[in-house]
């Protein structure tokens, strides 16, 4: 298990209150050793049975303290004991010390301890920036109970990441002391649905906080990223302090952009760059020309696979090295957009694996990447990221990009701008016939954007979203390849099936599974509700009747449902010219809701999947 700048521990969920805090070194209960699983997640292979955090701030530094115990559940579980502490070693402005850590095991019914010694704590340099405290705890096996502690000393006392509630593993008890005796006052940050109800009324002169029975954060759904939205408390300093004092968060805003836009002036190659533009070719309008820039950028630089906010190669030398960085690349693409008669501009962001940015602390470290923008003469922005281009569909950029806002590198007053997302189209059509001996399907899709994904198999291409409209087993005839054309990818096949002698037949709604994807459970959402991306699904299946057969459509299969938000479903099912037409419509306009609307959502969902359930029957007459 690997746990950065923050630490944990936590209880099980049969253990009282009193039990489960205050946990004494090598001193278990028989509740603790009885425990076989979570009750509120089952499947769990390990569980924090208790975890204490407290940290004392300084005007100089803050010291963390952390005590955790965890119970071994299952074979997978045995993992959770190997520990990694990770701090920031650059210029040694962190450490790690004092680690004590013990595994119980119950043998004839009395606990064996083994504890580790200062021999079995490695020092492993990560990069050159941070470095982890590595240990195994020895014997351990499914039952046993493991126990660490630690303190961390880090002179980053401007932003910290204080403590996290909420883990990789189910958590019964969580709790963290703030003993803050820094001269300049500290924003306390809760995130989380749990920690906001709690502590909502709370004074703000709150110094401990508490949370029991916490699911593991892989089960929070419509998150862009699960652990930066898990139960945790960051503390973040009032004022922002520089050489020429004490500044406002506007103008703080407004210093970190421009200390970023002077880095980048000092790689730009201007006169160079007009050289390298007047050899790429203008098209016939400027989509075409921003696809020939594109062009030019993907087939002479590549990623190192190194995100970054600040360019550290020129143009001159990235063309001459082909390889460069988040920043090195998208810095080439602005100035030849630039140079090509763009409006082009860079923007500071944060991809959903790094997190979501919070602008009331300007703070860099919650920026992680570049991208650039390129405006059409339509007024269009198009979203490009130099290191992860799509040479086919340009205007839509990598999905980690769109995670709410970013901020344009310039010089002048501080520009927030919104990444916002084009809608992704899926448009299916599937004609069924019966033959003397076979029921044949035609079937050929259409869809751009986030529906494509380069990686799947070929084969499973149209399983993702969209299944078989008739509930029958179908054998594959002809297949073809996934091709590009029209500005849509394509994706066609042939398949039949030899039972052309049932006494019925059941048409089902080709979006049915994908629909019981969204479950609404949360019973007190704060968060706000993140799909992955907007979409919109155009379904229409035709079946010829067969000779001696009939067709039953529910009076209620008609369905028509809009909501102010802007979703909106329709089904419907007819008969002309003895063929069935089945028709399936939905939309759903955006990425990102408030989360207000959680319940409005969950309603609505709610009745699209029972609508969605409901079948057509073909039988015999």
């Amino acid at each position: 298990m690997k746990f950065k700048l923050t630490l944990l521990l936590v209880l099980t969920t049969f253990l009282s209150f009193g039990q489960i805090k205050d946990f004494k070194f090598g001193k278990v209960s028989e509740q603790e050793i009885n425990l076989k699983e979570v009750s509120f997640e089952k499947d769990a292979n390990a569980v924090i049975l208790s975890e204490e955090g407290k940290i004392d701030l300084t005007p100089s530094n803050y010291y963390l303290t952390v005590k955790r115990r965890i119970k071994i559940l299952t074979e997978k579980g045995i993992n959770e004991a190997n520990i990694e502490l990770d701090y920031y070693s650059k210029s040694k402005n962190e450490s790690v010390s004092n680690i004590k850590a013990n595994t119980i095991n119950i043998e004839n019914g009395q606990p064996v301890i083994s504890s580790i010694t200062d021999k079995d704590v490695f020092d492993v340099q990560i990069n050159e920036l941070y470095s982890s405290k590595r240990f195994a705890l020895p014997n351990v096996k499914i039952g046993s109970i493991i126990e660490y502690s630690y303190t961390k000393n880090s002179q980053h006392n401007f932003s910290i990441d204080a403590w996290n509630f909420q883990h990789e593993l189910p958590t019964l008890f969580s709790e963290f002391k703030l003993n803050n005796q820094a001269y300049n006052n500290f924003s306390i940050i809760t995130i989380g649905d749990d920690l906001n109800t709690k502590y909502k009324a709370k004074s703000a002169s709150t110094t401990t906080w508490f949370l029991t029975n916490i699911e593991s954060f892989n089960k929070l759904k419509y998150v862009y990223n699960a652990e930066d939205q898990s139960e945790r408390i960051k503390l973040q300093a009032d004022n922002y302090h520089t050489e020429g004092g004490k500044k406002n968060t506007l103008s703080a805003w407004k210093s970190l952009i421009l200390d970023l836009n002077n880095e980048y002036e000092t790689y730009r190659n201007p006169s160079a760059i007009r050289d390298i533009a007047q050899t790429i070719p203008n098209g016939k309008d400027d989509v075409e020309t921003l696809k020939n820039i594109v062009d030019y950028v993907d087939n002479n630089v590549k990623w190192n696979n190194f995100y970054s906010i600040i360019p550290r190669k020129s143009n001159k030398t990235l063309l001459k090295e082909k390889v460069g960085t988040t920043a090195d690349l998208n810095l080439l693409l602005n100035e030849l957009l630039i140079a090509k008669g763009f409006d082009s501009y860079i923007i500071l962001y944060s991809t959903r694996q790094h997190g979501q940015i919070m602008f009331g602390y300007p703070f860099v470290n919650q920026f992680n990447s570049v991208v650039t923008v390129a405006k059409l003469k339509n007024g269009q922005s198009i979203i490009l990221d130099a290191s992860q281009l799509n040479k086919e569909q340009v205007e839509f950029g990598p999905i980690n990009a769109f995670n709410y806002h970013g901020i344009v590198i310039q010089k002048g007053e501080p520009n927030f701008v919104k990444l916002n997302q084009k809608m992704s189209t899926y448009e299916s059509a599937s004609s069924y016939h019966f033959t003397d001996t076979k029921l044949v399907l035609n079937r050929k899709d259409n869809f751009d954007g986030y529906f494509y994904d380069k990686d799947a198999k070929d084969e499973n291409t149209l399983k993702r979203y969209v299944t078989e409209s008739m509930d029958i087993q179908l054998d594959v005839e002809n297949e073809e390849k996934v091709v590009y054309d029209k500005n849509m990818y394509t994706k066609s096949y042939r398949a039949a099936s030899n039972n052309v002698k049932s006494p019925f037949y059941t048409v089902i709604n080709p979006l049915r599974e994908f629909l019981k994807q969204y479950t609404f459970e949360d019973k007190n959402r704060q968060r706000k509700i993140e799909f992955q991306f907007p979409y919109l699904f155009n379904i229409q299946t035709k079946i010829k009747i067969p000779e001696g057969y009939s067709v039953v459509i529910d009076d209620t299969f008609k369905a028509h449902h809009k909501i102010d938000l802007g979703l909106e479903y329709y089904q419907e099912a007819k008969i002309k010219d003895n063929v069935l037409t089945l028709m399936i419509q939905f939309i759903l306009p955006e990425g990102v809701y408030e989360a207000d609307k959680y319940t409005v959502l969950k309603q609505f969902f709610e009745k699209i999947k029972t609508e969605s359930t409901k079948e057509v029957l073909i039988k015999k007459k």
